[in-house]
């Protein structure tokens, strides 16, 4: 029974000792009333700031036990150091994250302390990246989503990582998501430029840069991220060949070159690379396509630990009486422009869309096709390519809709909707017109249906701008126009919660 007891007491003590707030009793004689502080309105556990802005968060409403007449002294701790010794805390945080701080109230006979959480949300995680040029240098600034012009935030990059060289120009950029387990995400930001081509990558959600310079032979056109969020590889399009990296890995290597060369000899990739997902039932089949222009070829590889390289193709009724069918290639004399993928949900990667030129004559074609033509199994895999003459002036970009049943495409200043659905050519007027003397150099679309567009004006300086627009509906409507905001713009990505 004793021992009972005993433990019933210790075990007392201990949950009295998890309690967030507590009071603790400095009295030494009993000629005076104790000054408790009994606090009325407790302050939240969680409190939010602002990376680099002055948060103030409010002590809280307190009363002093009857016949006291003392004001409390206040001390206020973050991450263990005290920071601030006013009734008030005034608060401007140096860093990202959730720090630990408390709060002590203390007179002459005791101190009340609590507990709570100082919430710094990182800043860069739902916004548009926009990498450009100016003077010389390769700058990589951001604009926080549904911000005006002046919270555009010029070169974040550079405040970030003052030490980097970033004189040259710039060449691409990728982001990714890395999810290694439960509970655990990171985002990732890989950026190349200048000559000799070099590459870093850092955290997409600080802009710190996470690893040594990492170096190319030739420039890098083409930046992407491919594979399972917790095995992800990066890669890259230089030199008209495939590279990959491992996300812990330094040292680009070819490692597909032995692979592609099988299907496509003395290949030479364009400069565009995309991600294929398929869903049959619920198996699921991924990996990624890119073009051979030497072959007018739209190659696919299969990711997995036997990775495939085949040529896209569709079956032709045989000439011949109860002949096999014959396979062509529907991309035949052509050479690509500008492909990316499109999607929603389960059903992300599921659409190809393509922006290609027809070498003999000249003439461009917009096409499509669904990533089941990339799941197959047999050498010969019949593709469903929906193949529109894009007949409004010279394609340089290409951009599906959040569906993939559309394309945005982008001449010099005028944006045309091309429904894939409809497989002849027909008269499109322009969807979206910039204004006059701006070329557009990037497209962005997000989840909500806004569509980013990054475009140049003629000259030097600051000639980059983003334009919003609601695509919603039928019409597009203009959000925000943010005019000469960057330098020359080369590339801008749209990032979300999700990414």
């Amino acid at each position: 029974m004793k021992m009972n007891k005993i433990y019933k007491s210790l075990g007392l003590l201990l949950a009295l000792s998890l309690f967030s707030s507590c009071y603790k009793d400095h009295s030494v004689n009993g000629d005076h009333p104790l000054a408790v502080v009994k606090v009325t309105e407790p302050i939240a556990s969680v409190q939010t700031a602002t990376f680099g802005e002055v948060t103030v968060i409010k002590s809280p409403a307190y009363t002093i036990t009857t016949g006291a007449s003392v004001t409390p002294s206040y001390e206020w701790i973050v991450d263990g150091v005290v920071v601030s010794t006013e009734k008030d805390l005034s608060y401007s945080p140096t860093s990202y994250g959730k720090h630990d701080a408390r709060l002590r109230m203390y007179t002459p006979d005791g101190s009340y302390f609590f507990r709570f959480t100082i919430d710094v949300p990182f800043r860069y995680v739902d916004g548009l990246y926009v990498l450009a040029g100016h003077e010389g240098k390769t700058i990589l600034s951001y604009l926080p989503g549904g911000a005006k012009t002046e919270d555009f935030d010029l070169d974040a990059f550079g405040r970030s990582n003052p030490t980097i060289d970033m004189t040259g120009d710039p060449q691409s950029f990728l982001i990714y998501r890395y999810v290694p387990g439960a509970g655990a995400s990171r985002g990732f930001l890989g950026i190349s430029l200048g000559t000799p081509t070099r590459y870093y990558r850092l955290s997409a959600d600080s802009l710190k840069v996470l690893t040594p310079r990492i170096s190319f032979t030739n420039p890098v056109e083409v930046s992407h991220a491919s594979g399972n969020q917790a095995t992800v590889k990066e890669y890259f399009i230089s030199g008209h060949n495939l590279w990959e990296m491992e996300r812990s890995v330094t040292v680009p290597s070819k490692r597909q070159d032995f692979n592609i060369s099988r299907v496509a000899p003395n290949y030479s990739l364009a400069n565009a690379l995309v991600n294929w997902r398929a869903l049959t039932g619920k198996r699921i089949s991924e990996g990624i396509a890119f073009f051979d222009n030497a072959g007018s070829n739209l190659l696919y590889m299969s990711l997995g630990s036997r990775v495939m390289v085949k040529k896209v193709r569709t079956l032709t009724a045989s000439s011949f009486p109860g002949g096999a069918p014959e396979e062509t290639n529907p991309f035949e004399g052509m050479t690509l422009i500008d492909m990316k993928s499109g999607g929603e949900g389960n059903f992300t990667y599921n659409y190809t869309l393509l922006l290609l030129k027809r070498n003999s004559d000249s003439k461009y074609f917009v096409a499509r096709l669904r990533a089941g033509d990339f799941a197959g199994t047999t050498t010969l895999d019949g593709a469903a390519v929906s193949l529109v003459e894009f007949t409004e002036g010279t394609p340089t970009h290409l951009q599906p809709t959040l569906a993939g049943t559309a394309a945005l495409v982008a001449t010099a200043d005028k944006v045309y909707f091309y429904n894939m659905a409809n497989t002849t050519a027909t008269d499109h007027r322009a969807w979206i017109s910039l204004p006059s003397g701006q070329t557009i150099a990037s497209m962005a679309l997000t989840t909500d249906n806004r569509l980013f567009i990054g475009a140049n004006g003629t000259g030097s300086g600051f000639v980059g701008s983003i334009y919003s627009y609601d695509v919603t509906g039928i019409t597009p409507q203009l959000i925000k126009a943010e005019t000469g905001v960057t330098g020359k713009i080369k590339q801008i990505i749209y990032r979300q919660f999700s990414r």
